[in-house]
């Protein structure tokens, strides 16, 4: 899906559960063509190289949801569209920390041993507003090996959240250094060696590579499992999400 109908989507259905008009939704999904999605809060100019985007091809959205710059290439979004009740009920960070939950037991299901952050790191890199989202982890975020694997963001609109997070697929966040606006090569050779050495994709780390299905699969069977919930069947959105999609894709195409 295109990066601004994607953003579209996940607000219509926030609007949605708001009104009592939609059902509580996750929703799992990629990027076409890929895309750098950066924090409510960026200056954009300040914090990406557009001209570089554009060279690649990729795509830019703003996100709803807070945090830093993200590369979506080859890898697996997840959005948690719930009311702050029930299984999710509590603070952002109890919230945040009950998804991650999920999220790492799904890579338990597949073979990966990882770890929560428990402690709020603070660095270097965490203080500096260009470096994306994955040069840092914070409390309740997912590494393997101390390279960070799955990087997430929530907003809430009254008693309603919205978490985002990208799960590293088939690449780390190395190629994200090639869309910042650093001072010189030597910048951005070092910048690349940082998120290297910080994050780390699923298939870098498996013998036998999943696919986007095999992973979203796992996590849908997952996520039921550990909520005691059934997914619908019907993927159809309704008319009042239709509505709201196409009128927000005119604000993120912008």
């Amino acid at each position: 899906m295109a990066p601004a109908e994607n953003m579209a989507m996940d607000e219509a259905i926030l609007e949605g559960v708001l009104k009592g008009v939609s059902p509580q939704t996750i929703r799992i999904y990629d990027w076409e063509p890929p895309t750098i999605s950066f924090g409510f809060h960026q200056d954009i100019k300040k914090h990406i190289d557009l001209e570089k985007v554009k060279e690649y091809g990729f795509g830019v959205v703003r996100r709803p949801t807070g945090g830093r710059a993200v590369l979506h290439y080859d890898e697996v979004t997840y959005a948690v569209i719930a009311k702050n009740n029930g299984i999710l009920k509590g603070s952002i960070l109890e919230s945040y920390q009950k998804i991650s939950e999920v999220l790492l037991k799904t890579l338990e299901e597949i073979g990966i041993s990882a770890e929560l952050e428990n402690s709020m790191p603070v660095c270097k890199e965490q203080k500096n507003w260009t470096n994306p989202c994955f040069s840092s982890s914070s409390k309740y975020e997912i590494h393997y090996k101390q390279k960070k694997i799955i990087g997430s963001a929530q907003i809430r609109k009254h008693n309603v959240l919205l978490q985002h997070g990208s799960i590293l697929l088939n690449h780390n966040q190395e190629l994200m250094a090639d869309f910042l606006p650093v001072n010189n090569n030597s910048e951005r050779k070092a910048l690349k060696r940082l998120l290297s050495q910080k994050t780390i994709a699923i298939n870098q780390i498996l013998d036998s590579p999943l696919s986007f299905e095999d992973f979203a699969d796992i996590l849908k069977i997952v996520f039921e499992r550990e909520y005691s919930i059934c997914f619908s069947k019907s993927s159809e959105i309704n008319k009042f999400e239709k509505t709201q999609l196409e009128q927000l894709k005119k604000k993120y195409e912008n």
